[in-house]
């Protein structure tokens, strides 16, 4: 289980790529397109391994380990974007170091925020992506219709995520995987509710925005408002399914992506 959150700055110990990026690409790294996948709250990278057979050779498929989950669950979850970013660019700038390399980056539900937030950062470092595809998140700068979550009690905590669809049901089934979970799930809600996307600047890349025909907690209209955090093209594209169509419509996605890639 994992230890206490963190709740502030980083660290600052580097724990490397590996951690992070655990799961090496059987693409050719020399010629294909990066594709850094961050995943939604409560999931690890792992959920984007059959992404990397899918997209291979074309695209090397990244999956970024967050910590307090999978391989990282003795790590404590960020729950502020700003310690999160001190931990994870120095080891997206070291994977992109040349600057001649294509990389894109995707984000599904939380990780659509964290690809966001970081797409921004690299932009302002003069390292900015060739796109952001973005999943079932609505835009950091529209205001939320709900109360924010994380600092409810536990009991009404999961009971609202199950109310909104933005966990698995059959979490639900096994209580032991429930308490095991909260921990985790609350610090990544902090991160998400606690985050406020600046004004300025905006991206310059072109921007694909993926929205669940039947999702109740991100109406796929609002997906559209993806396109005012970006100069670039606004690509919109529903897709038949729930908050997690991406991981139901696996094939589906990885061939919108090959295409946008």
């Amino acid at each position: 289980m994992s230890t206490a959150p963190h709740t502030g700055t980083s660290t600052g110990t580097d724990p490397g790529p590996g951690p992070w990026l655990p799961f090496p690409s059987p693409a050719d790294g020399g010629t294909a397109t990066r594709l850094f996948c961050f995943p939604c709250a409560g999931r690890g990278a792992s959920v984007y391994r059959s992404w990397q057979r899918l997209l291979a050779p074309e695209v090397e498929v990244l999956p970024v380990q967050l910590p307090g989950r999978e391989g990282r669950a003795t790590e404590p979850p960020y729950t502020d974007m700003d310690s999160l970013m001190a931990g994870l660019l120095p080891v997206l700038r070291d994977q992109l170091r040349d600057r001649t390399e294509r990389y894109a980056l995707f984000g599904h539900s939380l990780g659509a925020v964290v690809a966001f937030e970081a797409a921004r950062r690299l932009q302002a470092a003069g390292r900015p992506p060739s796109r952001l595809v973005v999943a079932a998140q609505r835009p950091p700068n529209e205001p939320s219709d709900r109360p924010p979550l994380h600092d409810l009690p536990r009991a009404a905590f999961l009971t609202m995520l199950g109310l909104y669809g933005q966990v698995p049901v059959e979490l639900f089934d096994d209580p032991a995987a429930v308490a095991l979970a909260a921990t985790g799930l609350r610090a990544d809600f902090a991160l998400l509710e606690t985050y406020a996307a600046p004004d300025e600047p905006v991206l310059a890349c072109p921007v694909t925005a993926l929205a669940g025909l039947a999702d109740s907690s991100v109406p796929p209209g609002v997906m559209r408002a993806w396109g005012r955090l970006t100069t670039g093209d606004l690509t919109f594209r529903p897709i038949p399914g729930d908050h997690f169509f991406v991981h139901q419509r696996t094939a589906e996605v990885t061939a919108l992506l090959r295409g946008a890639l």
